[in-house]
C-alpha cells in the first residue's frame, strides 16, 4: 500500500492539476443535485414543468453527444473541456437568475451542450496526460474517488447554505449563485491545464476523417456495457433516500447520515480499486466484486435487522462502484487514443438510455411502496452485465492490456 501511495504522489503534473480542481466540480454538482428541483419549485414551476425540463436536458445531452465526440479531437480536448465547463457555469447563472419556464428551458439546453462537451473530453484528456497504462487506471479511479467525496460535501453544503443565503426559503438564488461561482472556478482552474501539444507529441497530431468517426466493433461492444451500468444504477440509487427512510422508518437526519457514510465508502472503494486490480488482476477482481454486488443485493431484498441492513447496504455500494469502475476504466484504457472521445460520447448515450428506462421502472415500483424489489432488480441487471462482460468484453480487454 505504501508503494501505491508513492505512485499516486508521482503522477504526472497534468493529472495532479486536473485532480486538484475535481473537488470544486464535485461540490458544484452536489449543490446542483440537491437544489435544482427545489429551486424550480421555489420560483413556482410545477412538477410537470420540472419533469419536462429534466427530460429535455437528458434528451438534448444525448443529441449533442455524437457531434461533440466527433469534434473533440479535431478542435482539441482541453478546449472542448474548458468550453463545456464554461457552458455549465453559464447555465447555472441562468438558473439562479431565472423566473420563467423559457429561461430554464434555455438553461437546460446550455447545460446539456456543456455536459456533452465535458463528458466527451475529460477522460480522454486525463488519459493523454498519463505516461503508462498503470497511471491511467490509477488516475481514472482517483478522479471518481475525489469527485464522489466532494459531491457528498456539496450535498451537505446544499442543506446548510440556504439557512444563511436564502433564509426565506422561497427560492435558492443565493446558494445557486454560489454553485455557479464554484463552477466558474473549475473552468478557470482547468484553463491552466498543460497545453495539449505536450500530449500530442506522443501519439501524433490528431487528424479528423469520416472514417475515424465510425466507431470500431470493440468500442460499440464496450459502450453497450454502459447501458447495464446506467440501468443498475438508476433503478435503485436515485431512490436510496426514499427506500431507507420508509423501509427503516428513519428521520431525515438519520437518512442523511447514512447516505453521507455511503459516500465515504464509495470514495474509499474508488481509491482502493487500482491497488486491488494490480494485486489480483482484472479477471479475479471483477469476479469478486461482481459476486459481492449481486449477493449483497439479494440479501438486501429480504427482511434484515437494521445493523445488518446498514452493513450490506455499504458493502453493496462499495463493491458496485468498484466493479463498474474497473470494467469501464479498463475498457476506456484498451480503446485506441484516437477513438476515446467517441467512446466517451457514446458511453454517455447508452448510459442515459439505461438510466432513463430503469429510473422510470424504479419510480413505478416505489409508487406501490415496494422497498425491496429495486435491490433485486439491480442485482439482476448486474448479473446480465457480468454475462455481457465475460462473453463479449473480457477476452479482448485482456488481450489489449497484455500488449502493454
Amino acid at each position: 500500500m505504501r508503494g501505491y501511495i508513492s505512485e499516486l504522489l508521482s503522477l504526472p503534473r497534468g493529472v495532479k492539476q486536473f485532480l486538484l480542481s475535481e473537488p470544486l466540480l464535485g461540490i458544484a454538482f452536489g449543490l446542483y443535485t440537491l437544489l435544482f428541483n427545489l429551486h424550480l419549485l421555489g420560483v413556482n414551476m410545477t412538477e410537470v414543468e420540472i419533469g419536462k425540463l429534466t427530460a429535455l436536458g437528458t434528451f438534448a445531452m444525448a443529441v449533442f453527444a455524437i457531434p461533440c465526440g466527433l469534434l473533440t479531437d479535431r478542435v482539441g480536448r482541453k478546449k472542448i473541456l474548458v468550453s463545456g465547463l464554461g457552458l455549465i457555469a453559464a447555465s447555472y447563472y441562468i438558473i439562479a437568475c431565472g423566473s420563467f419556464f423559457h429561461q430554464f428551458l434555455l438553461a437546460q439546453l446550455v447545460w446539456a451542450l456543456g455536459m456533452a462537451m465535458m463528458l466527451s473530453a475529460e477522460i480522454p484528456l486525463l488519459f493523454a496526460y498519463c505516461q503508462t497504462k498503470k497511471q491511467q487506471t490509477q488516475t481514472y479511479n482517483m478522479m471518481f474517488a475525489v469527485f464522489t467525496l466532494f459531491t457528498g460535501l456539496g450535498t451537505m453544503l446544499g442543506g446548510l447554505l440556504p439557512r444563511w443565503l436564502d433564509p426565506a426559503h422561497e427560492h435558492y438564488r443565493g446558494t445557486m449563485l454560489v454553485m455557479a461561482a464554484t463552477m466558474t472556478l473549475v473552468t478557470l482552474a482547468r484553463s491552466f491545464l498543460p497545453a495539449e501539444q505536450q500530449t500530442r507529441s506522443r501519439c501524433g497530431q490528431y487528424r479528423f476523417s469520416f472514417k475515424q468517426s465510425i466507431p470500431s466493433r470493440h468500442v460499440l461492444i464496450y459502450v453497450g456495457f454502459s447501458f447495464f451500468a446506467g440501468a443498475a444504477f438508476s433503478v435503485l440509487v436515485p431512490y436510496f433516500n426514499i427506500i431507507v427512510k420508509f423501509r427503516l422508518e428513519w428521520s431525515d437526519t438519520a437518512v442523511a447520515a447514512l447516505l453521507t457514510l455511503n459516500g465515504l465508502v464509495l470514495s474509499a472503494a474508488s481509491f482502493l480499486t487500482p491497488y486491488l486490480l494490480e494485486r489480483w488482476g482484472l479477471r479475479r477482481i471483477s469476479f469478486i466484486l461482481f459476486v459481492l454486488t449481486v449477493a449483497s443485493s439479494v440479501i438486501l431484498a429480504i427482511f434484515l435487522p437494521v445493523w445488518l441492513f446498514i452493513a450490506f447496504f455499504l458493502l453493496r455500494s462499495g463493491a458496485f462502484v468498484a466493479w463498474f469502475n474497473v470494467v469501464e476504466g479498463q475498457s476506456m484504457q484498451t480503446t485506441p487514443d484516437e477513438e476515446r472521445s467517441m467512446h466517451a460520447s457514446l458511453r454517455s448515450i447508452t448510459r442515459n438510455l439505461g438510466s432513463t428506462a430503469a429510473a422510470y421502472l424504479g419510480g413505478i415500483i416505489l409508487a406501490y411502496e415496494n422497498y425491496w424489489l429495486p435491490f433485486l432488480l439491480s442485482g439482476a441487471v448486474v448479473l446480465g452485465a457480468y454475462i455481457y462482460y465475460r462473453v463479449l468484453m473480457l477476452h479482448s480487454m485482456e488481450k489489449e492490456l497484455n500488449k502493454g
